[in-house]
């Protein structure tokens, strides 16, 4: 996960400066200089308010050619790197996915159920 140079190569696309960015994100330059450089923690909220500035889902800040980085909130609400490799991220999608399904049906399944009983 490289999201010092995806902040970077996102501005320089939008054609902002650093300052530019820092003023949008209402935070310094030299802070907002820091996170693309890769010497401050980035949280949870600078991520959002980063992705909104760009109007992409932040999922788009973690892309990376190598592993994908899962992000856990510490009660500081700091970004905390897991790597995994890419394929586990896949597959641990997935199973979620498939609950989600799951759990989609079953709930068709309750409300058939409620609307039968309401008709009697």
């Amino acid at each position: 996960m490289d999201i010092p140079n995806n902040l970077a190569q996102l501005r320089k696309e939008q054609h902002l400066t650093q300052e530019q960015m820092a003023e949008k994100l209402r935070m310094s330059k030299n802070g907002y200089a820091k996170l693309e450089r890769g010497e401050s923690k980035i949280t949870i909220e600078h991520l959002q308010n980063i992705a909104n500035t760009f109007n992409i889902d932040v999922v788009e800040l973690l892309k990376s050619d190598k592993d994908v980085a899962l992000l856990i909130g510490d009660n500081n609400q700091n970004c905390v790197n897991r790597n995994y490799s890419s394929q586990q991220e896949i597959e641990k999608l997935k199973l979620i996915i498939a609950h989600k399904d799951e759990m989609l049906v079953q709930k068709d399944k309750e409300i058939a159920l409620l609307r039968r009983l309401l008709d009697q």
